[in-house]
């Protein structure tokens, strides 16, 4: 919370350079396009957003109803909003699942059950993007829907190896004790080399102590099969839902002749995989310059433009501010 509001003005600085940089040519006739927008297609472009949310959070919910059966979906719903709040304002969207872990330690879960809950539903998270990531590529290389852009290319393909060996290491994190055991010797065997660990011993007795009930409860998610399905298929339906949302955006300025729901998926696929690891919050600037790389194959630049920034609007600045206001208001209640 300490960066918040600094970081909210960083947003606010390189949103209005973005918005300089993209309206800045052709101000007139992007606003045009915006005015005409269908209401009708908005409606159920905001409508499918809250679908893809609702998936997203019956993976969470899921998981958490292992460790307790109590809970309530609306708790999870609230989980899921204030997410969207400290993703959109933290650098490499690193500020959610802390939170999460901190709001159902306040409703009794342990810092250690609350970990593994968040680690279990980013696994499921990771396998769905993997699978969607997977999938485009397939359709890239039969149906040759992008241009050959050397960077996008590099920067894509960099972003899928950083998204399958994030996949590979959450495995080894949740179900392999020698690994989380191995790894904790070689942090604190360097921590105690630079003198930020006193008693070296003690301090690894403690962490494997961890690993051990971490790891203990981690298997549960393997353990009970169904639970482990059915997180990974809500995950995998989320994402195909938030995928195609940039379609119906277009349907409604009047601009999807040239976009299908294969050739939607797969630029979406590519941005998300391609921008989520942009070091800036909100990926802003990378989410932004991958949208017009791809979607660039199907738009001329005005359409393009329009589209661009209702897509970015609906999908990054709403939740954000609702996931801000949810939030103070919860916290205001409480005090």
């Amino acid at each position: 919370m300490k960066h918040a509001k600094r970081n909210s003005i960083i947003i606010l600085i390189i949103t209005i350079g973005i918005l300089f940089y993209i309206l800045k040519d052709d101000f007139n006739s992007i606003v045009k396009v915006l005015q005409q927008a269908n209401l009708l297609w908005l409606f159920i472009t905001i409508l499918l957003y809250f679908i893809y949310f609702i998936f997203d959070q019956l993976s969470l919910h899921n998981i958490i109803k292992q460790y307790n059966k109590n809970f309530k979906f609306q708790f999870s719903l609230y989980l899921g909003i204030i997410t969207k709040f400290f993703n959109g304002i933290t650098p490499l969207a690193s500020g959610g699942q802390p939170m999460e872990v901190y709001e159902m330690h306040k409703k009794g879960v342990s810092y250690s059950n609350g970990a593994n809950i968040v680690i279990q539903n980013y696994i499921v998270f990771q396998i769905a993007l993997v699978f969607w990531a997977i999938l485009a590529i397939v359709l890239n290389q039969v149906m040759h829907l992008f241009a050959y852009i050397p960077i996008l290319k590099q920067l894509t393909i960099i972003g899928f190896i950083i998204n399958f060996v994030i996949l590979i290491l959450l495995f080894l994190i949740s179900f392999s004790k020698n690994f989380n055991k191995g790894l904790v010797n070689v942090i604190i065997g360097f921590l105690s080399k630079i003198k930020l660990v006193k008693d070296k011993e003690k301090s690894i007795e403690k962490w494997n102590k961890r690993c051990d009930d971490y790891y203990d409860n981690a298997k549960l998610l393997l353990q009970n099969k169904k639970v482990f399905i059915k997180c990974t298929l809500f995950q995998t339906i989320s994402l195909g839902i938030y995928y195609v949302l940039p379609l119906f955006i277009a349907w409604s300025l009047n601009l999807g002749d040239n976009l299908n729901v294969i050739n939607t998926i797969a630029a979406s696929s590519y941005i998300y995989v391609m921008g989520c690891y942009v070091p800036i919050p909100g990926a802003s600037g990378g989410m932004e310059y991958a949208f017009l790389g791809f979607f660039g194959n199907f738009l001329i630049e005005t359409p393009l433009k329009a589209l661009l920034i209702l897509w970015r609007f609906l999908t990054y600045y709403v939740p954000t501010i609702v996931g801000a206001i949810i939030f103070n208001v919860a916290n205001n209640q409480e005090k």
